[in-house]
């Protein structure tokens, strides 16, 4: 829980200061002091309880706490089971999308490309492009002002 802000743990307690009694007497007493202990003492939390969108104003750490003690505390076995499942195989597809994304072999054969686009590149002849001179494209131009063809 150290990874949490204590103004976080603030929020967290501020709800469930707000929250039915028959579901924080679900919540061990030994983790309602834990959370007690870690608050900010200076931070007076200013949730609207009366909004509906009120989770919205929350912070990203409180909502994580507050999951945390549902998955943990308040749902039924069954349910926590399924949430662990659930978190389980996003933790897994998260770490396949890391290893796909950072795999050494992937990062050199990338370079291997590179390599052949750069190849060739350098494989490529220059054309020359000759400059035809002012005074011939001056000439030109009198030449068609005139309507004749060169």
């Amino acid at each position: 829980m150290g990874n949490f802000n204590k103004k976080a743990v603030s929020e967290v307690i501020e709800i469930l200061n707000h929250t039915d009694k028959e579901i924080v007497e679900k919540i061990p007493q030994k983790f309602i002091n834990f959370l007690f202990e870690n608050e900010d003492k200076d931070y007076i939390p200013n949730i609207d309880f009366y909004n509906e969108q009120w989770e919205k104003s929350i912070q990203e750490d409180t909502q994580s706490i507050l999951a945390i003690i549902y998955r943990d505390y308040i749902v039924p076995e069954a349910e926590r089971l399924e949430l662990l499942e659930e978190e389980k195989q996003e933790r897994e597809k998260q770490g396949a999308l890391l290893r796909e994304k950072y795999n050494p072999d992937n990062i050199l054969k990338k370079d291997r490309k590179n390599e052949d686009e750069i190849d060739s590149i350098n494989n490529m002849q220059l054309i020359e492009i000759k400059e035809v001179p002012w005074y011939k494209r001056l000439f030109k131009g009198i030449l068609s002002i005139f309507g004749i063809k060169n």
